[in-house]
C-alpha cells in the first residue's frame, strides 16, 4: 500500500523516468532525477504557507520543500529519508541517504544496552555520510517517523537537525524532483562521535521513579486499543497521528491546537514530560512536537512498552483511564 500510494503521488506530480522500472534482471538501474513538473520551481506548501506560520516556539525545526530545494547539493546539508529501502528506491529526494527506523531502535534502557546502541547508531550515522558540522534534514513517506532520526541525532548532541514538514508527499506536491534507485551517498570520511544528552532519554528506572510525581506527565503515544490493554499507570493517551493533520501531506497541526491537546491531559511546559509507545518510534513524534512547542524538559522513554510491558516487576494499568 505504501508503494502504491508513493507511485501514484510521483506519477501525478513528476514526469516518468524512462527505464527506471524496466531494467532487465541483473542490470543495475541508474539513479536519475526527474525534472519538476512545476515549471515555476518548488512551491511553498503547508498550513498558511510555511512552518513559521504555525505559531511554534521553535519553527526552525520544521522546513518546507522550498527550503530543502534551495540547499540540495550543499555539502553542509545532509538529507536523510527514514523509509523502507523499497519505498526509497521507488522515489526519493535527490541525493538523499536512506535508513529505516529499526536500525535506530533500542528497547532495553539498561546502561550496557544503551552504550552498545550508541556505538551501533554512530556507525549507522557514519554510513549515512553524516558529519557533526552538517545540518541534517530528516523526512519520511508520510508516517511522521522522521522524528525518530531527529531525536536520535539531538540526543547524541547534533547541533542542527530539521524535519521536512509533510515528508515526501509534500515534496512531490510542491513539484520537487524525484530520484529513483538506491542511495549513492558515500560514508562519512570520519566516524561519527556523539556527545549524548542524558536529559533527552528516560530509562525504565527513571520512569518508575516518576510514577505519581505531580511534576511529571507521562504520555502514551499508542492507539486507544493498545493503551486499554495495558499502560504505564498515570499515563495519558494521545495517539501520535493526532500531532499532524489527517490528510496527506500530513503537516504538523498549528501550535494552538497542539498546546490545547497536551494541556488537556496535564502535559504542560512547566512539567517534565515523558512520552513512550511500543518501541520509541511513534513517541519520537510526540517528543518532537513538544520541543516544537517550546517544551524544554522532555525525555523519550525509548524502551517503551516493549520493555515496560515485558517486565514482571513494573506496575501496569488496563482500561481507558490513566
Amino acid at each position: 500500500m505504501r508503494l502504491l500510494l508513493l507511485a501514484l503521488l510521483i506519477a501525478a506530480s513528476v514526469a516518468p523516468v524512462r527505464g527506471s522500472s524496466a531494467a532487465q534482471p541483473g542490470t543495475p538501474t541508474p539513479s536519475r532525477s526527474t525534472p519538476a513538473a512545476n515549471p515555476g520551481g518548488i512551491a511553498t506548501v503547508g498550513p498558511e504557507g510555511s512552518p513559521a506560520a504555525g505559531g511554534y516556539a521553535h519553527p526552525e525545526l520544521l522546513v518546507d520543500p522550498a527550503w530543502v530545494a534551495a540547499r540540495l547539493g550543499d555539502p553542509a546539508v545532509r538529507v536523510v529519508a527514514l523509509t523502507p529501502a523499497d519505498d526509497f528506491a521507488a522515489g526519493h529526494v535527490p541525493g538523499a541517504a536512506q535508513v529505516d527506523w529499526p536500525a535506530l531502535e533500542v528497547t532495553d534502557t539498561s546502561e550496557a544496552s544503551l552504550a552498545r546502541w550508541r556505538e551501533t547508531v554512530e556507525a549507522e550515522l557514519s554510513r549515512l555520510g553524516i558529519a557533526r558540522h552538517q545540518t541534517v534534514v530528516a523526512y519520511d513517506g508520510g508516517t511522521l517517523f522522521a522524528a525518530r532520526l531527529w531525536w536520535v541525532l539531538t540526543q547524541l548532541g547534533h547541533d542542527d537537525v530539521r524535519v521536512l514538514d509533510g515528508g515526501l508527499p509534500a515534496w512531490v506536491a510542491a513539484g520537487g524532483a524525484v530520484e529513483t534507485g538506491p542511495s549513492r551517498v558515500a560514508p562519512a570520511s570520519e566516524p561519527y562521535r556523539g556527545d549524548p544528552d542524558p536529559e533527552l532519554l528516560a530509562t525504565l528506572d527513571e520512569v518508575r521513579a516518576a510514577l505519581g510525581d505531580p511534576g511529571t506527565a507521562v504520555i502514551d503515544a499508542r492507539t486507544a486499543e493498545e493503551y486499554a490493554t495495558g499502560h504505564v499507570p498515570g499515563a495519558a493517551n494521545i495517539n501520535y497521528p493526532e500531532n499532524a493533520l489527517p490528510d496527506p501531506p500530513r503537516f504538523w497541526r498549528p501550535a494552538g491546537e497542539l498546546r490545547a491537546r497536551y494541556a488537556a491531559v496535564g502535559a504542560t511546559p512547566d512539567k517534565r514530560v515523558i512520552p513512550y509507545c511500543s518501541t520509541g518510534v511513534r513517541s519520537a513524534v510526540t517528543i518532537f512536537t513538544l520541543r516544537l512547542l517550546g517544551y524544554e524538559n522532555v525525555a523519550l522513554y525509548t524502551g517503551s512498552w516493549a520493555e515496560w510491558g515485558a517486565r514482571a516487576d513494573t506496575p501496569k494499568t488496563t482500561g481507558a483511564a490513566p
